[in-house]
């Protein structure tokens, strides 16, 4: 199971695999474009216990896989993500979201 709210919060059922789709309005990824997805124990910590990078040049679109086991060392709890943009030619970094939970 999985479920998303108006404030991009997510709840997943532990173990699951699944993919989030991010699609971005009126940009096109490049390819010194990464997507980040990370997920923190708190909104103010620095400590990421989960961290993912995906690349789509050409698209306006991301897909996001969890795959089975990729979160099996996160006990049910209820954690922050953020998703960010990092552009490797010119250095910019460009967060999507911010703060919003994941609930196992």
């Amino acid at each position: 199971m999985i479920a998303i709210d108006s404030n991009f919060n997510i709840e997943a059922s532990q173990y699951d695999t699944y993919t989030l789709r991010f699609k971005f309005k009126d940009y096109i990824l490049t390819p010194d474009d990464k997507f980040r997805f990370s997920i923190k124990t708190t909104s103010n910590s620095t400590d990421v216990v989960f961290c993912k990078d995906v690349y789509h040049a050409g698209f306006n679109y991301i897909d996001l896989s969890v795959d089975m086991g990729e979160l099996d060392s996160l006990p049910p709890d209820t954690y922050v993500y953020d998703v960010a943009l990092i552009n490797k030619k010119t250095q910019k970094i460009k967060t999507l979201i911010w703060a919003a939970y994941f609930m196992i």
